[in-house]
């Protein structure tokens, strides 16, 4: 009984008590989860900081004062100790800042891992006073826009593990501050400049605990085999890359070998990954690998390799990954493939790239390497059909056979279910797409590009199971219409869909699609309708790190697409817009202000009309600019000097007037073309244009206003004194100019930088030709023609060695032609005609070449190809009865008799022809029947 009455009351006693212990530990948890973590002192360090910074995309938004924003330990990139609550890490690798490091990191002396990489510190020192933050083990600075010599005190922090100061724009003399960092497991220092770090190799012999090494494009001096350090430890190194150091091999390769081996008996555990890229070391592959029992991974891209693959690779058990790509190795791909065959290796391979070689013959079986995940053919000379089941490979994921002579069907990639990247462009594929690629569900990339006889033809009703980020199909065929699947795909980047034959609208192209491309090409194709004012879907999509780094780029060029350009304000990541060759309207908006990423603009041959936007000023990466043949008006805009970057301008055919803008040669050091041809121009040519030192195009023709009449150069005709000397720099691929070439209108697409031409032809130029043109060595084509220049040709114009068009016409020249001219045996178009020049045409070498039109018009010329003859030409009178017995000998009556002989011969064989073939006959009469009529009339 008083045990039955004793449980409630226990029953409530535990209930009140627990009520209570919650109660106390419910606000005792309260307490803590309240309490601020951030040391106040260590928050405002990081809020100065924060000061010195430009954030562009609000990447540290979470940073702050105000009450909800007060626990640092909780900003984005802020990492605190559990017990102390000091700041040990801070992570801002890709947040895209720029500004500089403010000293108010000191305050942080528990800092442990400081990560800055890819922002941009705009080509500031490395802050030396890192070095005082004493507990570092991890500093990451790569690519973060640094300069200058890296600083030594960094060899002060004796607990770095890891330090990565690669692809800045730093330098070390030498690297005496390695000796003291006994810890250091990771060092890379690749694009760094080492080339007067002579002691190089004696630093990373100290580096005791070193376990990965990358000293990739360095510069690295070359070594001598007596200055190999002395091996007198061990070390765990596992990883080494030495990529990029031509220099090491410039003495001897067997030096850089020797250095390979040197590396190897300095591992302590026998290395795992090495990494030779472009280092220059042709010849065959050396048995220098022979023993590296541990090798995983082997990169020897781009060295001019010769031979074939050595026999004892097969030997080397433990590779996963083999890249021999962009070298000059040969031979028929079956028997290489034999000498990776067999044996382990066969089992283990993982990766083989061998694209960019010489490799011939017909794919061989590679079903027997099944667990490669990766191969890459590309680019070599590789035919015929792939056989079924020769790419059996169940774990394949990356397959590029690309440029090479495939021909047939597409493989049956079936039996590759994980297959996520597809290259099969630039080959002779044929038939349709095979049905094994609807079915491979992991597919990203499918580039079939370049295969013209090769049919798109899906279904209508077809659902792909995959989500492609880049999609290639230029130039294949197109069956029936648009392939309406595409607007399932919702992660699309790249998508090229150039020359494929779409014709539709376009807003059917982009309706409800492609909300997240960064590089569109549907070029070359017959859509037609006004552009649509999209924009995209998602926010987060435009401030992406990818959109970040590469922009957004556009090109729909040679369409029929029309309406408005006001489309273009509605997104400001613009990297490259093409909407050339269609049929767009309007005024240019001037909403340009935003656009810091624009490197391309081409708005070539549409119908806009006003003024150029002053906005372009505010365009600071624009390095090509194509406005031609619209309608614009006004002058160039001034704001548009800002545009220091500029390498090519072409506003030809277009309204514009006023004076040639003179600081268009101080403001353009870069300029390479400048075309502004058939516009309204008038007054002088700025002096200063013709002092662009990378000038290689100037056209100024068909101004008809321009001259330099009022100018200190009134006296002769300007041209440029110092340029055109040295060849140009490698052109981007999209890069094309237009400019007339013997008589017509050329657009040149490719190796723009080869071509040195000055067009000042169809305007008001006075003066003389200067005699210093002949200093213009690169010159290839000039054409001053239709103007009102006078005096002589330059005599030394022969030493024009590179000239290959040459336009004088139509002007008040006078004078002879020099001799020296008919030295360019690389002349291929000369007018001269139509000038005031006199005497003998020169009979020597290139001048023969030409035809009278050349010379017409100069009634003072005489000689061959003209009909006028040159005094003195006429032999002397003939002396009556002299040597007239000699000429009579001549004409015997064997003459008479041949004489009669061919032409009853002659005659005969065309007429009797005529009489004896009706078909003949009728078209012979009915011609001189037509004639009579013509000369009658």
């Amino acid at each position: 009984m008083k045990s039955f009455q004793l449980r409630p009351l226990l029953l409530i006693v535990f209930q009140v008590v627990t009520l209570k212990c919650g109660h106390s530990y419910s606000s005792q948890l309260n307490n803590t989860t309240n309490r601020m973590r951030c040391l106040d002192r260590e928050r405002q360090a990081l809020l100065n900081f924060k000061d010195e910074l430009v954030d562009t995309y609000g990447r540290l938004s979470s940073w702050g004062n105000d009450e909800h924003k007060r626990e640092c330990c909780e900003w984005i990139g802020v990492y605190c100790h559990n017990h102390t609550n000091h700041v040990t890490q801070l992570d801002l690798r890709f947040k895209f800042l720029r500004g500089k490091i403010s000293t108010s990191l000191l305050e942080l002396q528990q800092l442990e891992h400081i990560d800055l990489s890819f922002n941009d510190f705009e080509y500031a020192p490395i802050p030396d006073f890192i070095a005082s933050l004493t507990q570092l083990q991890n500093l990451n600075l790569r690519s973060a826009n640094f300069s200058g010599p890296i600083p030594h005190q960094i060899g002060n922090l004796s607990k770095l593990l890891y330090l990565d100061i690669s692809a800045n724009d730093c330098n070390s003399e030498n690297l005496d501050w390695l000796f003291s960092l006994d810890s250091l497991e990771y060092l890379d220092l690749s694009y760094t400049d080492l080339s007067k770090a002579t002691n190089w190799l004696q630093a990373v012999s100290k580096l005791k605990s070193i376990q990965e090494l990358s000293l990739s494009n360095g510069a690295l001096p070359e070594i001598s085999l007596s200055f190999l350090p002395k091996i007198n430890g061990s070390s765990p190194l596992t990883f080494l890359d030495l990529s990029f150091n031509s220099h090491l091999s410039n003495s001897h390769l067997s030096n850089f070998w020797t250095l390979v081996s040197w590396f190897s008996n300095f591992s302590s555990t026998g290395l795992s990954y090495i990494i030779l890229n472009d280092n220059n070391i042709a010849g065959p592959i050396p048995d220098v690998f022979e023993d590296m029992m541990s090798l995983t991974v082997l990169s020897l891209y781009r060295n001019g390799l010769q031979g074939g693959i050595p026999k004892y690779f097969t030997n080397l058990s433990s590779l996963v990954t083999l890249s021999l790509s962009e070298n000059n190795l040969s031979g028929d791909i079956n028997e290489v493939m034999m000498n990776l065959s067999g044996g382990l290796l066969e089992k283990r391979l993982l990766s083989l790239d061998m694209s960019w070689n010489n490799f011939r013959g017909l794919l061989p079986n590679m079903s027997r390497f099944y667990s490669l995940t990766n191969l890459g053919l590309e680019s070599n000379q590789l035919s015929g059909s792939i056989r079924e089941g020769y790419l059996q490979l169940p774990s394949l994921a990356f397959l590029d056979l690309s440029s090479n002579g495939f021909t047939g069907a597409i493989p049956d990639l079936s039996f590759s279910p994980l297959l996520r990247s597809l290259r099969l462009s630039n080959n002779t594929f044929s038939g349709t797409l095979t049905h094994s690629i609807p079915t491979l569900s992991q597919l990203v990339e499918l580039d079939l590009s370049f295969n013209s006889f090769l049919e798109v033809d899906f279904d209508p009703t077809f659902d792909p199971p995959f989500q492609l980020r880049t999609l290639k199909l230029a130039q294949c065929k197109l069956v029936k219409h648009y392939p309406v699947w595409l607007k399932t795909q919702k992660e699309l980047q790249t998508i090229d869909l150039s020359s494929i034959g779409i014709s539709d609208t376009v807003s059917s192209f982009f309706g409800g699609t492609i909300p997240t491309f960064l590089y569109l090409d549907a070029s070359n194709n017959q859509m037609y309708g006004s552009f649509p004012n999209f924009s995209f879907s998602s926010t987060d999509f435009l401030t992406s790190p990818d959109v970040a780094l590469s922009g957004i780029s556009l090109d729909v060029s040679r369409n029929k697409i029309s309406g408005s350009l006001d489309f273009l304000c509605y997104v400001k990541e613009w990297a490259l817009l093409d909407l050339s060759d269609n049929l767009f309207s309007g005024q240019i908006p001037d909403c340009f202000a935003s656009f810091r990423s624009l490197r391309y603009l081409n708005l070539a041959n549409n119908h806009l009309w006003g003024k150029i936007p002053s906005s372009f000023g505010s365009l600071s990466a624009l390095t090509l600019l194509h406005l031609r043949n619209n309608s614009l008006s006004d002058g160039i805009p001034s704001t548009m000097r800002n545009c220091r970057g500029l390498k090519m301008i072409d506003v030809g055919g277009n309204r514009l007037t006023g004076n040639i803008p003179s600081w268009i040669g101080e403001s353009f050091p870069e300029l390479i073309v400048l075309v502004l041809r058939s516009n309204e121009f008038y007054g002088d040519i700025p002096s200063n244009i013709c002092r662009l030192a990378n000038l290689q195009i100037l056209d100024i023709s068909a101004n008809k206003n321009i001259s330099t009449e009022h100018s200190s150069y009134s006296r002769e005709l300007f041209l440029p004194t110092n340029t055109l000397m040295m060849p140009a720099g490698s052109f981007d691929s999209l890069e094309s100019a237009y400019f007339m070439w013997k008589g017509n209108e050329v657009k040149y697409t490719s190796r723009v930088g080869l071509v040195k031409l000055i067009d000042f032809s169809d305007n008001s130029l006075v003066g003389e030709i200067p005699m210093n043109i002949t200093k213009l060595a690169g010159l290839v084509a000039l054409n001053i023609s239709n103007n009102n220049l006078v005096g002589p040709i330059p005599q030394h114009i022969g030493e024009l060695k590179s000239m290959n068009f040459l336009d004088l016409s139509r002007n008040h020249l006078s004078g002879g032609i020099p001799a020296s001219l008919c030295n360019l045996n690389g002349l291929g178009v000369l007018n001269l005609s139509y000038n005031n020049l006199s005497g003998r045409i020169p009979r020597d070498n290139q001048c023969l070449t030409f035809e009278g039109a050349a010379y017409i018009g100069n009634v003072g010329l005489c000689g061959p190809p003209l009909n006028e003859s040159c005094p003195g030409d006429h032999p002397n009178p003939r002396v009556e009865g002299a040597e007239s017995d000699d000429d009579d000998k001549f004409i015997t009556p064997g003459f008479y008799i041949a004489l009669a002989l061919g032409f009853i011969i002659g005659f005969w064989g065309i007429y009797g022809t005529i009489l004896l073939n009706k078909t003949f006959r009728y078209a012979v009469f009915s011609k001189l029947t037509k004639a009579w009529i013509y000369f009658q009339n």
